[in-house]
């Protein structure tokens, strides 16, 4: 028996049970129905009273639980029709999904949150003008991996205004580096890009005005990231090494995990191994404490370095970690790099078929989530993938779509590799001319990157087209591959190289 006689008919009736008794006696609905019935029959008024109460009550009861209990507690505000309320706690449950690293609950927070914003007003006060802003940041910086980058650009547009009249230095900072990271990935080239240059410099002047020397070596940081990969490897490498250990100071953001796996990527491209296991190893190692997406990025990188270092025994199984991991979380960033990694790999193991699975699978997700950057490099693929199964005409098309966006973005590393498997498709098609032209113009793109262990792939594949051709040259285009492979340390495949040359190593 309780104390009240209504809970005591209720459980009679079967309507209810016992949940608990200790600390506090708790009662359940017996089914979700009972409990539905229960909650329609009350008229609006009276639910929003008991909301408030429910509230209210645990508010006073457990505020030193407050972060575990924000999920809850703004539910029941919001419920109640009092927004301010709902928008504190709202708040609190996102930084506390964020802290826990559940990037997806965070964003619905903050979207929660931004619903229950007043309209704008001319007279508004500073403090729901500034919560404006940390929720736009708060949306990018928990969705920016998942969503369109489009839409997360104008999101940041909306608030720059009222982030600079505010003058918040700290967080004008993080805003005007997540407008950067975005729009450096979104596509385009950085030379011609007024709004990524303006991003970059005020990072800069509020980096200066803070005295912050991390934040100072932020534009250094973003602008090496992305020359890694757009081929400009060696002022990427000198920019990414005064960066990272500033970066190490920081503890979000592109943080010094990200940094030094794009300083291992930037290595490997170099052809210097022994930096880039060395850097990649670190990356893993700074991302363990981190959130789950950092932990992938790192996962990536090695799996980019092994890559490169043409272990595709290795590189397959890591990639296809990586492309698990990334459907868990819901990167799609991470997903498109992951599956073209796979699928790059598949295509040099010959497994043709697997390959054009995975590789249209990330040709997807570019388009959905507007990521151009990618785009060149995962049609290059789709199109090696295409002539490989017979369908060279569709191959063409696809190379001249990838080369065009290539070079409008000023990806380099991107137009060299396109020119390459364009050149080997021409070859083995019997288009002797177009291939030697291709093959040459990737060949010098490699060389004025530096990028040794690509340089010296493309020289083997133009020289065993010559030789198939019974062209002149093919000698000397494999003496020089397989002496780029020696100087390397990639002995396998310049021992590969000898074979075919009848050259002992």
């Amino acid at each position: 028996m309780t104390a009240d006689p209504q809970l005591d008919t209720l459980e009679a009736k079967g309507l209810i049970r016992l949940a608990s008794v200790d600390p506090e006696l708790e009662y359940l609905f017996r089914h979700w129905l009972v409990q539905d019935a229960a909650y329609g029959s009350l008229l609006r008024q009276e639910r929003r009273e008991l909301h408030r109460l429910v509230g209210e009550t645990l508010e006073a009861l457990y505020g030193e639980r407050r972060g575990e209990l924000a999920a809850v507690l703004a539910l029941h505000f919001e419920q109640a029709g009092d927004g301010p309320r709902a928008r504190e706690h709202l708040m609190v449950a996102a930084e506390h999904a964020l802290a826990r690293h559940a990037i997806r609950e965070a964003r619905a927070f903050y979207e929660r949150a931004e619903a229950q914003l007043p309209p704008p007003a001319r007279d508004e006060d500073a403090a729901l003008r500034r919560l404006r802003v940390v929720i736009a940041v708060g949306k990018i910086k928990s969705g920016w991996t998942f969503k369109p980058l489009d839409r997360e650009l104008e999101t940041l547009a909306a608030v720059v205004p009222i982030a600079e009249e505010l003058g918040d230095l700290k967080l004008l900072g993080e805003l005007y580096m997540h407008d950067a990271l975005l729009r450096q990935f979104s596509g385009g080239s950085v030379a011609t890009n007024k709004e990524l240059q303006h991003s970059l410099r005020r990072i800069r002047e509020i980096g200066d005005q803070l005295g912050d020397p991390s934040m100072q070596a932020m534009p250094s940081a973003l602008l090496g990231t992305f020359q890694v990969f757009t081929g400009h490897l060696q002022e990427a490498v000198d920019a990414l090494e005064s960066a990272a250990p500033l970066l190490e100071e920081r503890a979000e953001f592109v943080g010094a995990a990200f940094a030094r796996g794009a300083l291992a990527v930037g290595y490997a491209r170099l052809g210097e191994f022994e930096k880039a296991d060395k850097a990649a190893a670190e990356s893993i190692e700074l991302a363990a404490s981190a959130d789950p997406i950092a932990q992938l990025d790192a996962l990536i990188t090695q799996a980019f370095v092994r890559s490169a270092q043409g272990r595709l025994d290795d590189t397959v199984p890591l990639a296809r970690i990586c492309v698990e991991k990334a459907e868990e979380t819901g990167g799609t960033a991470c997903l498109i790099v992951s599956n073209y990694i796979l699928g790059d790999a598949y295509l040099r193991q010959g497994l043709i078929e697997e390959a054009k699975r995975v590789l249209e699978r990330s040709s997807e997700i570019t388009v959905v989530t507007m990521r151009d950057f990618w785009r060149p490099s995962v049609q290059a693929s789709i199109s090696q993938a295409a002539a490989l199964l017979g369908d060279f005409g569709a191959a063409e098309k696809g190379w001249e779509e990838a080369l065009h966006d290539a070079r409008k973005a000023g990806h380099r590393f991107a137009e060299a590799t396109i020119l390459q498997k364009r050149a080997e498709a021409e070859a083995e098609h019997g288009e002797a001319a177009a291939a030697w032209t291709d093959f040459a113009a990737s060949a010098t793109l490699f060389e004025e990157m530096g990028a040794r262990p690509y340089l010296a792939r493309v020289l083997r594949s133009w020289g065993d087209a010559l030789a198939r051709a019974g062209e002149p040259g093919a000698d000397e285009k494999l003496a020089r591959a397989r002496s780029l492979f020696e100087e390397i340390g990639l002995v396998e495949e310049a021992q590969a190289v000898g074979a075919r040359t009848g050259i002992s190593s």
